[in-house]
């Protein structure tokens, strides 16, 4: 799908021109977001655990990838299913979190370094360092998660050059309007940080 395609998605499920906050009350009765709220219950009702284990078993004979979660938050709000991994590498920690739409067959990868110096001490990083035995570094770890979600789960990765796109005329929750992108439409509301990698 093109630019344009993936508009006319997101056109379906966010009215155009209401703030989520401002006017909330007309923001809620909108066919869009009626439509909105009942792909992601329909979904989480009737498909969620069902794609969950099978997205799980495509990574349990995979000495990194079988730890992965779900994580996923449709009470929320979100519109994709969130699947976590943890991984350290040169004494850093990473979340790498696997994203995948509800509203359209595709998928986005993101990684998150964190503070692993709030989390263990010296002693327990140089432990679980030493304990590891990925050899693989985290790039080659993420085209393994692609190469999997792509051949054997069949979504496409969503394109990186419109993600971060704005869509100028829509809003929802903490994206107001002038704010909203491409990925707040597909995935989830996260504001994406400079750790973001």
């Amino acid at each position: 799908m093109n630019e344009k395609d993936l508009k006319n998605i997101v056109y379906a499920f966010y009215p155009k021109n209401i703030s989520y906050n401002a006017e909330n009350d007309r923001y809620i009765v909108t066919e869009e977001f009626q439509r909105l709220n009942q792909v992601i219950n329909d979904f989480d009702c009737k498909y969620k655990k069902s794609i969950s284990e099978k997205i799980l078993k495509e990574f349990e004979n995979d000495y990194t990838l079988k730890n992965f979660q779900d994580f996923t938050l449709f009470h929320w709000g979100d519109r994709c299913m969130t699947f976590n991994l943890s991984i350290i590498e040169n004494r850093e920690l990473y979340t790498v979190s696997l994203l995948i739409s509800v509203l359209a067959p595709y998928y986005t990868i993101k990684c998150q370094k964190n503070m692993i110096e709030l989390l263990f001490s010296e002693s327990r990083i140089a432990e679980l360092e030493e304990k590891n035995l990925e050899k693989r570094n985290l790039k080659d770890i993420i085209l393994k998660i692609e190469s999997i979600v792509e051949e054997k789960l069949l979504y496409n990765k969503f394109p990186n050059e419109i993600l971060n796109l704005i869509v100028e005329d829509i809003s929802f929750q903490e994206a107001e309007i002038g704010y909203f992108k491409m990925f707040n439409a597909f995935f989830n509301n996260l504001m994406m940080t400079e750790n973001e990698e």
